[in-house]
């Protein structure tokens, strides 16, 4: 987000190394649009939207210029909240293999940022994270195995929508993960074996789950 100091017109930037990706941004939102390439030995390009009124309103949903070290977590309703942390893992997270074990994380310059995350996604779905961590400038949290497995099904699976198509194809990979033992006490939840049954293995459940 930044204002032109030339022209006074108030700009809302993405940058993405997917250009298609972009596109089908650009097309759901319905503005008006620009898309350049960073420069010409980048694979990098970022889309360009001139309007006051989406500036003005991401603004009032707590963006900011210079977002990277200090942004807070906005105000997002509970029907909408996978499709905002899909669109965080999409721009800033990674779903990766650690050999045989699916991980998925999310990094910010603002730690505030992700504990709020962490605490959405906790009320919500019941899928705890590890501590925040830090990588050189930034923070990060991780999620692995089975719980890995469980957000990505969230995100990817039972509510999808506008998503990054290579990081959708990594969440249907974990989606046909098994653990190869039994996980762990504490690793599944009461509110994670309620809310991804369909996802975990049967001995886990509990017999009401798995007489069904």
């Amino acid at each position: 987000m930044r204002i032109k100091s030339d022209t006074g017109g108030y700009l809302v930037e993405i940058a993405s190394n997917d250009y298609d990706h972009l596109q089908i941004i650009a097309h759901a939102i319905g503005e008006n649009y620009y898309i350049r390439r960073v420069s010409t030995h980048s694979n990098t390009y970022v889309i360009t939207f001139c309007s006051k009124q989406m500036y003005q309103d991401i603004e009032a949903h707590g963006g900011s210029p210079r977002k990277s070290k200090v942004i807070g977590f906005p105000t997002v309703p509970h029907d909408l909240l996978p499709h905002f942390v899909r669109g965080v893992v999409d721009g800033d997270g990674t779903l990766s293999w650690n050999d045989d074990r699916p991980i998925l994380q999310i990094y910010s310059g603002s730690q505030g940022f992700l504990n709020q995350v962490v605490g959405a996604i906790t009320s919500i779905t019941g899928i705890p994270a590890s501590n925040i961590s830090t990588n050189r400038e930034n923070w990060y949290i991780k999620w692995s195995t089975i719980r890995a497995k469980c957000l990505a099904a969230w995100l990817y699976v039972d509510n999808s929508g506008l998503a990054l198509a290579r990081k959708s194809a990594v969440a249907a990979q974990f989606l046909e993960w098994q653990p190869k033992k039994r996980p762990e006490k504490g690793t599944i939840t009461d509110e994670m074996r309620l809310n991804f049954s369909a996802y975990l293995p049967a001995e886990v459940l509990g017999a009401e789950y798995a007489r069904n």
